[in-house]
């Protein structure tokens, strides 16, 4: 999987960065794996230099915001929890329901989103046919 940074160039263009993205690896989390494409400590970042390119990818950093991939496994839930993250989830392929601690309950389809704005909630596969979901 390609993963490109844009940033600007001393005439202020926008370029592609010649820095190489932080190393990207797959963690095995509880309900499938997750590989973090890109993450801020400070929301919003500071985009006038390149620290936050420099500074890599940390697993969901408080008060920051994340971009990573998820792969749950088929039937994968995972327990109610919370990151103090603003997170922008699109559901690419499979159904994914997310529940809420009010028991509010929604089922993401491919191509559904979701602003996760740090509440509890839960995730659960539920692909037909025990498929993966991303």
């Amino acid at each position: 999987m390609a993963h490109y940074i844009t940033t600007h160039d001393s005439n202020g263009t926008a370029i592609f960065s010649p820095k190489p993205p932080a190393s990207q690896h797959s963690m095995s989390i509880p309900i499938g794996d997750i590989c973090i494409i890109s993450s801020t400590h400070h929301f919003a970042p500071n985009l006038s230099n390149e620290s936050d390119i420099d500074r890599g990818a940390s697993y969901m950093p408080d008060n920051g915001a994340a971009a990573c991939i998820i792969s749950m496994a088929p039937r994968a839930e995972s327990g109610m929890h919370r990151t103090m993250t603003l997170d922008t989830i699109v559901v690419v392929e499979g159904e994914v329901e997310v529940t809420l601690d009010s028991g509010e309950m929604r089922i993401l389809k491919s191509g559904d989103s979701l602003v996760q704005r740090a509440t509890m909630h839960k995730w659960m596969n539920v692909t037909p046919n025990d498929g993966w979901a991303r």
